[in-house]
């Protein structure tokens, strides 16, 4: 039986030693909570939808408050909402795959990420996604993840990985037209991502973070959509749109959502 998280009034002065980690600390500074997700009913829900093991939240992590968004679990449970409302509260099922990705990309990322893990990583990257072996995959989050992104970048960053969960590694930076960041986590095109034994064809991880955070810009609901965080979902597609794709797509997007043609 899968652990639960307990909503307590514990608080810890600073980030612990993770069991599995090298050691880490960061500036637990609080954002706003987004919607009305500190319940213990939604935070079991999710706890169990994304495969959350208590040894691997615990020890300053914030498996004592999971309501406490200055840690990063807190933060994460914030993220997951982002990504999960987007498009409204409203019900929907979990193999509801109608409309846009901000209306699926909530179920996709439950079906696809296979557990998540907190780690206080080197500094060097956001998240990893470990896919295509026999046991044992899983999505770790770093330190970058939790206090170096707001939580719209974290919600796209949820998406990205769950595209690599299912099976989807980078195909970018590569050959003659390498992206411009140089980056491991570049794709070929907006529209072509894809690369490895059992890969799905069409859009990589990237292609699926910058539309996603696209589609925010555009119709994210009341909740979730602030002018602030529309602002920031704009900025995080463009440099994703700028950055990740061996091809140009030779667009950025504009404050309404429209696209300005960059070629």
């Amino acid at each position: 039986m899968k652990s639960l998280v307990l909503i307590a009034s514990l608080a810890l002065a600073c980030l612990l030693n993770h069991a599995t980690a090298a050691s880490c600390s960061a500036a637990m500074v609080s954002e706003p909570r987004v919607g009305s997700w500190c319940n213990q009913t939604w935070v079991n829900y999710f706890w169990n939808a994304y495969d959350f093991d208590k040894a691997d939240w615990d020890n300053g992590f914030g498996f004592d408050n999971a309501c406490d968004t200055s840690r990063p679990l807190g933060r994460t449970m914030n993220a997951i909402y982002v990504l999960n409302y987007a498009d409204g509260p409203g019900s929907k099922s979990r193999d509801d795959y109608s409309g846009s990705i901000l209306h699926w990309g909530g179920n996709y990322s439950m079906r696809e990420i296979d557990e998540l893990d907190a780690r206080c990583g080197d500094g060097s990257k956001r998240a990893y996604t470990r896919w295509g072996v026999a046991i044992d995959n899983y999505t770790q989050l770093y330190l970058p993840f939790f206090y170096n992104e707001n939580v719209v970048e974290r919600a796209a960053t949820l998406l990205h990985e769950s595209r690599h969960a299912d099976w989807c590694g980078h195909n970018g930076n590569d050959g003659s037209n390498r992206c411009p960041s140089r980056s491991e986590s570049c794709d070929e095109s907006f529209t072509d991502g894809c690369s490895g034994i059992g890969s799905p064809s069409g859009r990589g991880a990237s292609g699926y973070q910058a539309l996603w955070l696209w589609w925010f810009t555009v119709s994210a609901d009341g909740i979730t959509g602030t002018s602030v965080r529309k602002a920031f979902a704009r900025d995080e597609a463009n440099r994703v749109l700028s950055t990740m794709f061996d091809v140009n797509p030779c667009f950025q997007i504009a404050s309404n959502g429209a696209t300005i043609s960059t070629c």
